[in-house]
């Protein structure tokens, strides 16, 4: 069995940073004699927030109910009702929201004045929360979830609409949707397309359909709770590929060494020991 590794995987700059910043906070509660919170989960992956809690902090969901402390503010971001509940309770806030989204959250707030507000995102995914919480004038602004093709529909003619999608949506499911809301121009709407799927993971998906393409199968690494592992695993399966999606060595299978050419990609938010361990398990005999 011969092993070929994507030319991009693992870790992506936004979740880097939200874990180094876990980290000074970490230190920092402990110089403070403070206790250290996460925001719900970090990243979408099991082992680096047991890694967290091995550390003393602790997964929390709102301020009540716990002693203030230092909180980090997970990568995806949170509603701005969530964030101001933590601040008025007291809690040093480390915000480790990834840049990009950032960015756009911030965007929102701008355009809640002039148009209607579409989000296109995977209901109940932590991103799609944070941009529906978006607050201008202190009061939250009025958005419409998008979460396939089918849910477009008609607009109202003449309005002005703006689209925010999840930086980790499917690529193949945006441009479907892209392609329903440009329609609605005939209408004669404005429709504003603010932001993209994140570059990362536009690149990080374009390197697995290449790997889909010399390789007989593909094994995917990442948190089943990860977005962006699963639309990777979604990408290669519609490559008409076989493939799996596990979390660690521990899924492995015979079946994947069963096959001459073997490809490995990985998730955004997945460590490179435990991208290291499959490969290392995958090897022995």
């Amino acid at each position: 069995m011969k092993l070929i590794l994507s030319r991009t995987m693992g870790y992506c700059k936004g979740v880097s940073r939200a874990l180094d910043l876990a980290s000074s906070a970490l230190q920092s509660a402990r110089e403070a004699g403070k206790p250290v919170y996460s925001l719900g989960k970090l990243i979408h992956n099991n082992e680096t927030c047991a890694f967290f809690a091995d550390q003393g902090m602790e997964v929390i969901t709102e301020a009540e109910g716990h002693k203030p402390g230092v909180v980090v503010l997970r990568a995806h971001g949170v509603p701005d009702n969530v964030r101001s509940s933590f601040q008025e309770a007291g809690y040093d806030l480390i915000d480790a929201t990834c840049p990009v989204v950032k960015h756009n959250l911030s965007r929102i707030a701008g355009y809640a004045s002039t148009h209607t507000i579409l989000i296109v995102g995977h209901p109940g995914h932590p991103e799609t929360l944070a941009m529906r919480g978006v607050e201008h004038e202190g009061h939250l602004c009025k958005t419409v979830l998008i979460t396939n093709a089918e849910e477009v529909g008609l607009p109202s003619p003449g309005t002005s609409y703006v689209v925010f999608v999840q930086t980790t949506f499917d690529q193949g499911l945006w441009n479907e949707i892209q392609t329903a809301l440009r329609a609605w121009k005939t209408y004669g709407c404005e429709v504003v397309f603010a932001n993209e799927v994140c570059p990362s993971s536009t690149n990080r998906r374009q390197a697995a359909l290449e790997l889909a393409d010399a390789c007989d199968a593909v094994v995917v690494i990442g948190g089943k709770e990860s977005a962006n592992t699963r639309a990777l695993y979604q990408l290669v399966c519609g490559n008409g590929k076989k493939a799996w999606h596990i979390e660690n060595e521990m899924e492995i299978t015979d079946e994947m060494r069963s096959y001459d050419i073997l490809g490995i990609t990985a998730g955004a938010s997945t460590p490179s020991e435990v991208i290291q361990r499959v490969i290392d398990r995958l090897q022995q005999e």
